[in-house]
């Protein structure tokens, strides 16, 4: 496996190909042809064969040990050759033209919605990407630690959920990571020291206008005072805060106060 290194999430911007961008192998390619292709070209194939399902960019990069850079374009020419195809528009094509025929009942296309769990703790951050995934977490970089999971959370709609920690406001991989993303959980304890410290990354993730419900891990008796937290870290009052615990149903906790806020109007 390579060693995983800081590299530009952002793939192909010209052809529309991102790191939550959706492939999958082509069915009407059979399993048993074995191209002759360069090694990263045939490990990435693999992994969209063996998924038996649509997969993102990410998930793949994260599975073959190779930057999500590498991974897009090797997936884009993979497309060109047939062998691998973007679930987006030729599935919809394929939806509708299906239904125009009456031939048979109407395929599903499965949509993705990415998830960011932000923790200036690293392993926080993983537990709480574990305690989401259905398959993962994988180790997409190290400096900064960015990791990968995916869980389908009903036939039609798969989430990849994106663990990132020790990342500076002038890291390279905010405007990758926040680029449509649906939202993103914010982990820190209760200290002032670690309410603090997350002010970098509300700050970024605020500019880049990307959602945000904190999530206050606490496991021990006794209340978190809510109006400190929200001092320390500098949070407006639309922004909801969960006291929880990472261990337990805390990150799910805190999913559903954040989709409760958007379904709001981003009003608590």
């Amino acid at each position: 496996m390579n060693t995983l290194v800081p590299a530009p999430l952002l793939v192909r911007p010209s052809a529309g190909v991102l790191m939550h961008s959706v492939f999958e192998a082509n069915p009407d390619v059979s399993a048993s042809y074995s191209p002759d292709l360069p090694e990263v070209f045939c490990h990435a194939l693999g992994v969209c064969r063996e998924s038996q399902r649509a997969i993102t960019v990410a998930e793949v990069a994260a599975r073959t040990g190779h930057s999500a850079a590498v991974i897009g374009v090797v997936l884009s020419e993979l497309a060109e050759l047939d062998l691998v195809r973007s679930v987006c528009a030729p599935a919809r094509a394929e939806r509708l033209r299906t239904w125009a025929a009456l031939e048979r009942q109407v395929p599903v296309a499965v949509a993705v919605v990415k998830l960011l769990v932000v923790g200036t703790d690293r392993e926080q951050a993983h537990l709480a990407l574990a305690s989401l995934a259905q398959e993962g977490p994988w180790r997409l970089q190290n400096d900064p630690c960015v990791e990968v999971a995916t869980r389908r959370i009903a036939p039609d709609l798969d989430m990849l959920a994106l663990g990132v920690s020790g990342l500076g406001s002038g890291s390279s991989v905010w405007s990758d990571a926040c680029r449509e993303a649906f939202g993103a959980v914010v982990i820190t304890g209760p200290s002032p020291k670690e309410l603090t410290s997350t002010r970098e990354s509300l700050s970024t993730l605020r500019a880049a206008g990307v959602p945000v419900v904190v999530l206050i891990h606490h496991d021990a008796e006794g209340e978190v005072d809510t109006d400190m937290v929200r001092a320390c870290m500098g949070l407006p009052d639309h922004t909801p805060v969960v006291i929880g615990d990472v261990y337990r149903r805390g990150v799910c906790e805190a999913l559903m106060d954040l989709c409760s806020t958007l379904m709001n109007g981003g009003r608590r």
